[in-house]
Formats: structure tokens, sequence, C-alpha cells
């Protein structure tokens, strides 16, 4: 800090300095030619601008004396250390490692297995049956009777005069006018829809099935039977419900909020020391024992159990029944009937006329007028050309045989002409007449055949058309329809809705109370005796014959090869590895961690504990030890052959006939009927009524309440104690001893050889270029200033001055050093230009 300090000073005063000596130009020493410095008092000059050290008028000079004006420059080289980043070459030892395959003994562990024989004691529940009297309670009944009172409500009957009115009817008839819907049936076309059916042939594909024999070789387990006795124990189970009380968790679902902390990894480089284990190998030598196994034969005592059967004899009890003849009293409820006189009530009814006010729908008659549409036939008269026939019958006479020979005609032909014999002129024609009857009365006379006397000729007659057309004008009349709308009238019957009373008749009951005889079916008790067959049961002692196994210890003896070991001392060479330390530096990726708080939401379940009790049936057992034969089959494999049928299909096509439809439109006529209003004219019979007041007598029933007293049978119940003879089952224990072998494994060690795998460390040089630091040397050229008066100097990078204290020159890189021996290196070095030939200012002309 305090070089620093001063240095700042320095620097301070120099700029002063050189700043003076640039405002004040060249003074009176003659310019810069004469080599001395222009400067008319005293003062510094640098290597920073300041220039030499003059003594002037007024100033002082830093040498020990000085009065003198002006210095000289003179310029030197010097070395200078510098310092200069330097890239070589260095070899590194470098770490690899290889891996070795090594061997070594293992010790290994075997399980040697072997057969112990144990006793077990263990206890049996033998079941017994024993018998105990015990008393319970019977619930007796008794019957007894006993006299209680009741009442009864006896009816009383009385007749009242009763006046009532009747409805008489009465019908009178009633011209009424209705309407009547008259069909009227009419014909008419329409088209209909039909759908007419049509065959077509169709192909289609069927798969047919058929069957083929296929001979199958197949193996059949033939069953041998055969039979086994075995002893086997039977455990058999009963049942007991225990109250049990349990609890149950029950889970209830919550979520919470939980802050947890998260470990995030960051990396990071360390520089690290660690230790490497060199191995170095070595053998050494050294003893070890074996197990060496070898088999003795040794003679075992072993226990048998030989079963032997023994007869023992038992005696039991047996209950054998017998029938008792025992005589029982009993009572008999015994029937008989009693004559009882009974009041009854009935319900007798009668007649009364009530006013019932009833609505009647009244028909009023209304006129209307409508108008309706009238065809009428108008004639018309117009003349017409008519050709008729108006010819007309001619009666003619035909005259055949006779001597006369010819025919005559009267009358000219027509009717109303004259005859021979004077006819009349009749209107109508005469048959044929014969001879001697001539023309009949006909005309009013009779006329004779002829003149004379004797047969004329026979004369017939006959009706002839003769035809005649007529041509003339005739008037016709012809007919058109003309429409016309005609107003009419017609009558509408409408409803009046009106209120009338009328009297109803309505039946109604009056209760009279009568008396009949009732037979009544009573009771009485009697006690009886009969004989009853009781079964009882008595103890009779009886022996019989059972067998049981049991079973003697017998000692065998065996011979049984034991594996047994010896131990034996062995040696062998052995390496040894044995590991040298060595402390190495490395750059090691660290991955380091930060905790982080983080919230999630996190389901958590609860659970509630709840006490239940249930009914649990717990079954335990009792071992039973039983006999059986059992059948078992053993099964014998044969090959047999068979046929079998196996399905197949093949396809085959066919054809059949489909129907299908097609939609016809076709008419057809059909009648329909509508109805035409008429209006008729009927006789109605209406029934009415009229009100008549009648008297009649009326029974009247009271009730009047009586207390009478029966006999009830009633029973009540009686305890009674009695006894009898239960048996029970005891399960005894009972001990008992069985063999049972144990296998039991005894630990024996080898030694086995073993092959393992080791990493050997393998140090090697590398080359690695590496940058130091170092001082290389550097010459640079100085200025340097002399002063007559100055006995020493102070060479500066950038200048010198003359210091009293010092005895010789220092040189500075970028600094200040003093004689005493203290360096400051820390304040800035100032470089400046080298002046030219003169101390002067370096503005010089």
């Amino acid at each position: 800090m305090r070089a620093q300090v001063l240095k700042t000073v320095f620097g301070l005063c120099v700029a002063l300095i050189f700043a003076a000596n640039v405002e004040a130009g060249c003074g009176s020493c003659g310019g810069c030619d004469s080599g001395s410095a222009c400067i008319s008092g005293g003062g510094v000059a640098m290597g920073s601008g300041s220039g030499g050290v003059a003594c002037g008028d007024s100033g002082a000079s830093l040498g020990n004396g000085g009065g003198a004006c002006g210095s000289t420059v003179s310029y030197q080289t010097q070395t200078v250390m510098r310092s200069q980043m330097v890239t070589e070459t260095r070899m590194v030892p470098t770490t690899t490692y290889q891996q070795q395959t090594q061997t070594r003994m293992k010790n290994v562990t075997k399980q040697v297995a072997r057969v112990e024989t144990k006793e077990q004691t263990y206890t049996v529940n033998v079941p017994q049956t024993q018998t105990r009297t015990e008393s319970y309670t019977v619930q007796v009944a008794v019957p007894y009777t006993e006299e209680e009172e009741y009442t009864v409500s006896v009816p009383v009957t009385t007749e009242v005069e009763q006046s009532y009115q009747v409805s008489v009817p009465y019908t009178e008839t009633v011209e009424q006018q209705y309407t009547v819907q008259v069909p009227k049936t009419e014909q008419r076309t329409e088209t209909y829809t039909v759908t007419v059916p049509y065959t077509e042939a169709e192909t289609y594909t069927v798969t047919v099935p058929y069957t083929e024999q296929v001979e199958q070789s197949y193996q059949v387990q033939v069953p041998v039977q055969k039979t086994r006795e075995e002893t086997y124990q039977v455990s058999v189970p009963y049942t007991e419900n225990v109250e049990q009380t349990y609890q149950v968790q029950v889970p209830v679902q919550q979520v919470r909020t939980e802050t947890y902390q998260v470990s995030v990894p960051y990396t990071e480089e360390v520089e690290q020391t660690y230790t490497v284990q060199v191995p170095v190998t070595s053998t050494r030598t050294e003893s070890y024992q074996v197990s060496v196994p070898y088999t003795e034969t040794i003679t075992q005592n072993y226990t048998v159990q030989v079963p032997y059967t023994e007869t023992l004899q038992q005696t039991y009890m047996v209950n054998v029944p017998y029938t008792e003849t025992v005589e029982q009293p009993y009572s008999v409820t015994v029937p008989y009937t009693e004559q009882v006189a009974q009041s009854y009530t009935v319900n007798v009814p009668y007649t009364e006329q009530v006013a019932q006010n009833y609505t009647v729908r009244v028909p009023v008659q209304q006129t209307k007028t409508a108008y309706r549409t009238v065809s009428t036939c108008v004639p018309v008269t117009s003349m017409k050309t008519v050709t008729k026939q108006v010819g007309s019958y001619e009666c003619q006479a035909v005259v055949s045989g006779g001597g006369a020979g010819a025919s005559a005609s009267y009358g000219s032909g027509a009717c109303g002409g004259g005859s021979s014999a004077g006819g009349c002129g009749c209107c109508c024609c005469c048959p044929t007449t014969t001879c001697g009857s001539g023309c009949g009365d006909g005309c009013g006379g009779s006329g004779a055949a002829g003149a004379g006397s004797g047969c004329g000729p026979t004369v017939s007659y006959k009706q002839v058309y003769v035809p005649q057309t007529v041509t003339e004008q005739v008037p016709t009349t012809t007919y058109q329809r003309q429409t016309s709308k005609v107003p009419y009238t017609y009558n509408v019957t409408s409803y009046t809705t009106q209120t009338q009373t009328r009297m109803v008749p309505v039946t109604r009951t009056r209760t009279e109370t009568r008396q009949r005889m009732v037979n009544v079916t009573k009771y009485r008790t009697e006690q009886r005796t009969r004989s009853v067959q009781v079964r009882k049961c008595r103890q009779e002692a009886r022996t019989r014959d059972y067998t049981v196994t049991k079973y003697r210890s017998e000692t065998k003896t065996r011979e049984v090869p034991v594996t047994r070991t010896r131990t034996e001392t062995r040696t062998r060479e052995v390496p040894v590895t044995t590991m040298t330390t060595e402390t190495k530096t490395r750059m090691v990726t660290v991955t380091k961690s930060r905790m982080e708080d983080r919230t999630r939401e996190i389901p958590y379940t609860t659970m509630t504990t709840e006490t239940r009790t249930r009914s649990v049936p717990v079954t335990k057992t009792r071992m039973e030890t039983r006999t059986r034969t059992v059948p078992y089959t053993e099964m014998s494999t044969e090959t047999r052959t068979r046929m079998v049928s196996q399905q197949r299909t093949r396809q085959e096509e066919r054809t059949r006939n489909v129907t299908k439809y097609r939609t016809e439109s076709r008419e057809r006529t059909v009648p329909y009927t509508t109805m035409v209003s008429e209006t008729r004219t009927r006789s109605v019979p209406v029934t009415k009524t009229r009100l008549e007041t009648r008297t009649r007598m009326v029974p009247q029933t009271t009730m009047t309440t009586e207390t009478r007293t029966r006999t009830v049978n009633k029973t009540r119940m009686e305890s009674q104690e009695r006894t009898r003879d239960v048996s029970y089952t005891v399960n005894v224990p009972e001990t008992r001893t069985r063999s049972y072998n144990v296998t039991v494994y005894d630990t024996v060690t080898e030694q086995v050889p073993e092959t393992y795998t080791v990493c050997v460390p393998v140090t090697t040089m590398k080359a690695v270029q590496v940058q130091t630091c170092q001082q290389v040397p550097t010459t640079v050229t100085v200025p340097v200033y002399s002063a007559p008066a100055a006995s020493s100097e102070v060479i500066m990078d950038g200048g010198s001055y003359n210091s009293g204290m010092m005895s010789e020159g220092v040189i500075m890189d970028g600094g200040a050093s003093y004689n005493s021996g203290a360096s400051y290196e820390s304040a800035p070095v100032v470089e400046s230009a080298p002046m030219a030939t003169g101390a002067g200012c370096t503005t010089c002309q």
C-alpha cells in the first residue's frame, strides 16, 4: 500500500513538471542544439515525459549538489525475465486392470442323511357308552267344568197399523212420429290389386352326408378286481356352535396432502485422491485337513411290533322288549240331544209407495223448410208419319158337291147380303152346313138350302183377312227431363228435459221375532276303562366273543452300513497375493443432489376396527379304528379293433320349384248401401202412475235382555315328574406308544478347488501435453539520464531519477525499487517514447 501511494505521488509530480515545461517552450538556453536542457529552473526529467532533473534558479537538485543546468541521455540494453506459457510433453504413469484367473480351495458343506427310530406316546379318546337316569316334567291336561252366566237378547214382536201410498200404473196410447233410415243399394266398380303366384325352377347345391366304415385300433384298460384287508382310523366329526367375537377392519378411504422432498441430482467435477492396491503375488506352503469318508458295517438291534390275535369274552346288556296289558281309565264325552225353544228374528218384507223425482225427455215437433232438386219429365208433342194396316176379315162361302156343280156366293161374298132363301145379311159366317139343315136360324128366319127339296151343294164359310195399308200423320208425345229446386218442409223432433214426480213402490223389511224348537246337542263326560298294550323293556346280560389284535415287541438284529470319516493332514502350495497401497489423484464426476420440497395428493385407507359377533359351527372329531375289505382294481392294457362309422359329405346339385308372386290389377263390381231417411208414425203405449193411500198392520220387534246360565268344559295343565334312562357316550383317554422313523442329516465339510477371476493393475507410461509457466529472458533498451552533480541514479523502465540514499542503480520492471530491499510491483508502468538528442522539450524547431 505504501509503495502504491509513493508511486501515485511521484506520478502526479512528474505530470505537473512536464506540463509546466510544455507551457514554457524553449528558453534562453539556446535551443535544443547545444544538448542541454531548456529549463531555466530545476525539474525532474523521467522516461514518462517528465524530463531530466535540472538545476534551476529556483529549483533544487535531487542530487547531493547540483546547480548545473541540463543533463545527458544515453540508452543501454537490459535483460528482463518475463513469464510465458509453454506447452511441453511429459510421461505420466497410467494404471490399467487385466483379468487373471486364479484357483483357491473352498469349503463345501454336504448333508448326509441317516435314519433314526424314535418312540412316540400319543393319547386316543376311546368312546364308552354309559347310562344315567334323569327326571323330566310332563304337562298333563286335567278337564273340569264351570258354571258361567251369559246375556241373551230376546226379541218381542207387536202389531202396528201403518199407512202407505201405492203408485198404481195405468197405460195410455200416444201417437209418435219417428225417423227410419231405409237402406238403398247401388253398384259401383272398383279396382283392386291381386298377388298372383307363379312357379319357377331353381337349382341349388346340397351337402349330402354319407357314412363309411373304417377299421380302428384302440387300447382298452381291462379292469381286474382284487381285494385287500386294511385297518383304518376314522375321524368321526361332530359339530358344536360356538359364539365367537371377531374384529373386522373396515376400510375408510381418505385423501391427504403430503409434502415430500425430492433429491434433484446435479454433477460436479471433484478432484479425488484414491488408493490403488497393487497386487504382489507370492507362494506359501500350508497344511490342511481333509475328512476322508469310509464305510463300516455294524450290527444294529431294532424292535419289531409283531401282531397276534386274542379272543376275549365281553358281557353286555340288552334291552329286551316285552308287552304288558294295563287297565287304563279314560274320559269319554257322550253327546245327547235336547229340544230347546229358540227365538229367532225374521225380516218380513212389505211395500211402501215413495215419491220419486225422475227426468223425462219430452219430444217437441219443429217444422223446417229446405230445398231439394226435383227432376220432372215434360211432354212435347210432334207429328210423325205412320203407315198402318186397316184391313179386315171377310166371311166367304165355299160350295162343294151337289147337282148344280157350281158354288154360289151369298150376299155378294159379304156379310149383309141376301141369300137364295132371302138371307138377312148375318154378321157371322156359319160353318159347313150339311144337307137338309140350311143356314140355321142365325138371321131370324129358317132359310132352306135350296128352293126345292132334296140335298143341294155343301156350302162352307171361312174368314179371310183382306189387307189395306193407310199412311197418315199421327201426333207423337215425347218427354224431356227438366231439373228445378223445389222448397219442402220437414218435421224435426227435439227433446226437452222435464222433471216429474211419481210414486214408486219400495220393498222394505221389518223384523219379527218368532219361536221354534231346536235340537241342541250337548255333551256329558263318562269315565270308562280300557285295556292298553304297554311296551316295556327289561335289562338282560349277554355274553359275546370278540377278537382283539395285540402287538408284542421282538428284538431283531441287522447289519447296517455306516459311513464315517477320518481326518488326514495334507500339504499344498498356495499362491498368496499381497496388495501394495499407492495413492493417486483423478478428476471424478460426482453426482450430488439437492433437496426440493414438493406437494402431492395421496389417497390413503384407514382401517376402522369393528367388533362383531357370529355363531361359528366348530367341527370336532374323535378317532375310531375300523377294519374294512377294500376292493381295488388293476388295469391291464389290451389292443382291440373296431369298425368306426365316419361321417363324410359330398356336394350334389338339385332342382326345386320356387313359388314367386306378381301383382295384377283387376276390377270388380261392389254393391254399397246408402241410408235414406223416412218419417213414419206409430202408436206408443205410455205407462203412467197415480198415487193411492192404503193401510196395513206391520209387526214391530223389540229386543229384551235376559241373563242365563250354562256349564262350560275347561282344561287345566298340571305338571308331573317322570323318570327315564338315557344312554350317553363318554370319551376315555388312553395312552398308546408307536415307533416312527426320522431322517437326520449330518453336516460334512469338504474342500473343493474353485476358480475365480481377479483384476490385476498394470502400470504403463503415457505421453501427455502439459502447459507450464516459465521465465523467458527478454532484451529491453532503456534510456539512462546522467547529471553532473548526481553521484548515483535510479533507472526505471520509463525514466530515472537520482536519489541521495541510493548508492547504485536499481532497475524496475514497471515499478520502483529502493535500496532498502523492498520491492513494489503493484504500481502501473508508464512507458515513454525515447527522447531525441538533447534534454530539452520535445517541441524543438
